[in-house]
């Protein structure tokens, strides 16, 4: 998801960008339903208090909303603030229900296999998989919601990107508004730089980074110069840099993003991936890369400690500094580097990686809508969600700036998960403000020559499932250098083809074939 040298766009071109789906799905409840009891007239784009009914026409409802998040101390706090709210605006409370990081895709598994009660839920293409729920019917149809209850959703996102999110021409999530086209980097802590000499702009590409991570490794013995670990999204956040644009984490099916043609490659017998392990293999071997890489779980509290100089393969954004200062900058967003290896990016994945959908099991979608279309309304209850409580959590330093309260027991920081992440307030002077920088990056992203096309995955269930189980058994060990590809790959390779590897690479290609001659 990024990069290339192709002509920056306009923000009018930016927002025409056509992107229609070609996904399957089953046939998902259709939630044209409205709250109980409420008014049936459509809402009035003037206002969000226009948008939704009025409150003594409502009955008491608690929405229940499920987020990927760590888990704070004073989330019932900073949760009940944000209830009061929503209790004047639509007569609603709030369940917010965060879940680590690492359980929740299986939560959200457990919970559309029960039939528990839900209204919210975040999906994407990462986690929480958006197109394997909606084919077995566990989100619901929100497209005549959206339309009635949505009319604030529907200002701040450009109307070309729903396509995304449509199955079968129907929506089925809400898309996030945030920086929608991707730029892949690492952040570096400055004052390693500044202490061996070097500069942030020496680093074009990766193997630029060798000389500085070795001299790390050799005077800083209590450091890991690089974050990585097995699970680590190395095509969602970087595989642009090298080219190469890709259609999910499991699947092998890659393109090159300047082959006109879209031939449809396997990514493990690209010269570019292959290229890319055995820097990984250099930097394991260098000792660059931890030793148990492939399989430690969590980074985040070494992180924190200040252990890691550099960041893992991330998406550098106008607040990525900011967000990450306590990690990679001693607490100081200027002390953060953030290195870019290609332009921005934008493709269909990109725009469908941080949605919320209302979940088959709502009692009440339109309620669940009408909240949401608060998250892109209301800059009081989005920085609510995500800074906490002025004077408790965050103080004001200027209009739109705040800083942190030490040990604040609540700080989400995660505006792209949920909302409209312009609302946002900055978190250190040397952050841009949203308006111009989000939408700015998003006009000079390089469009994917298969903007609009999403792979269905139907006709090939059987050997997607085959090929993840091998891509599972070898990629821990050959993103973190720890597996040597030059012989790892064969054996790799060879067991993809047995689990029907040729199977996807011909079906994709017909489809993009197909898409194509449909424009």
């Amino acid at each position: 998801m990024k990069n290339r040298t192709i002509k920056a766009l306009s923000p009018v071109i930016v927002s025409c960008l056509s992107i229609s789906m070609l996904l399957s799905a089953c046939g998902a409840n259709n939630n044209s339903a409205s709250p109980s009891p409420v008014s049936s007239a459509p809402a009035s784009p003037a206002s969000s208090a226009a948008a939704s009914p009025a409150t003594a026409e409502l009955k008491p409802y608690e929405i229940t909303w499920y987020l990927p998040q760590s888990v704070f101390p004073d989330a019932k706090l900073v949760q009940d603030a944000m209830s009061k709210i929503t209790k004047e605006k639509i007569n609603a409370t709030l369940n917010i229900q965060l879940v680590d990081w690492g359980t929740y895709d299986q939560k959200m598994q457990a919970i559309a296999a029960s039939g528990e009660k839900a209204d919210l839920i975040f999906t994407s293409n990462w986690t929480n998989d958006y197109l394997q729920n909606v084919n077995k019917g566990a989100f619901l149809d929100i497209t005549d919601l959206l339309s009635k209850y949505g009319s604030d959703i529907t200002k701040q996102v450009p109307p070309s990107a729903w396509d995304a999110a449509k199955v079968k021409g129907k929506l089925y999530g809400i898309i996030n508004t945030q920086v929608l086209a991707r730029t892949p980097g690492v952040l570096i802590n400055k004052t390693y730089l500044d202490k061996y000499g070097f500069k942030a702009d020496q680093f074009k590409k990766l193997a630029d980074l060798t000389p500085f991570f070795e001299k790390v490794k050799q005077a800083e013995p209590d450091k890991y110069p690089f974050s990585l670990k097995g699970d680590t999204d190395v095509m969602g956040n970087y595989g642009t840099a090298i080219g190469l644009e890709y259609f999910s984490q499991k699947n092998p099916g890659v393109i090159r993003i300047d082959d006109a043609s879209s031939k449809v490659v396997n990514l493990y017998e690209t010269a570019e991936f292959t290229a890319f392990l055995k820097q990984m293999r250099e930097w394991y071997s260098k000792g660059i890369i931890r030793k148990d890489a492939a399989t430690i779980k969590d980074t985040n509290s070494d992180e924190l400690a200040g252990k890691y100089v550099s960041s893992t393969f991330t998406v550098i954004n106008p607040d990525t500094a900011a967000n990450q200062a306590q990690r990679f900058g001693g607490g100081d967003a200027a002390n953060v580097a953030a290195i870019e290896f290609s332009k921005p990016y934008m493709s269909t994945g990109s725009i469908i990686a941080t949605m919320t959908a209302i979940s088959r099991t709502s009692k009440d979608p339109a309620r669940a809508m009408m909240f949401y279309n608060l998250m892109y309304a209301d800059p009081e209850l989005f920085n609510l969600m995500s800074y906490g409580i002025e004077g408790k959590h965050y103080t004001k330093v200027s209009d739109g700036l705040i800083k942190k309260v030490d040990n604040a027991g609540y700080w989400m920081d995660s505006g792209w998960e949920y909302g409209n992440m312009f609302n946002s307030f900055r978190t250190s002077a040397t952050q841009p403000k949203w308006y111009p920088a989000g939408p700015d990056k998003n006009a000079a992203a390089v469009p994917s020559k298969l903007l609009g096309f999403s792979f269905d995955p139907s006709n090939v269930k059987s050997e997607l499932a085959q090929t993840a189980s091998v891509v599972d058994e070898f990629y821990a060990g050959l993103i973190t250098g720890i597996a040597d590809p030059d012989t790892t790959l064969p054996t790799m390779n060879a067991k993809l083809k047995k689990a029907g590897l040729d199977n996807i690479l011909a079906e994709m290609q017909k489809q993009i074939d197909a898409w194509k001659a449909s424009k």
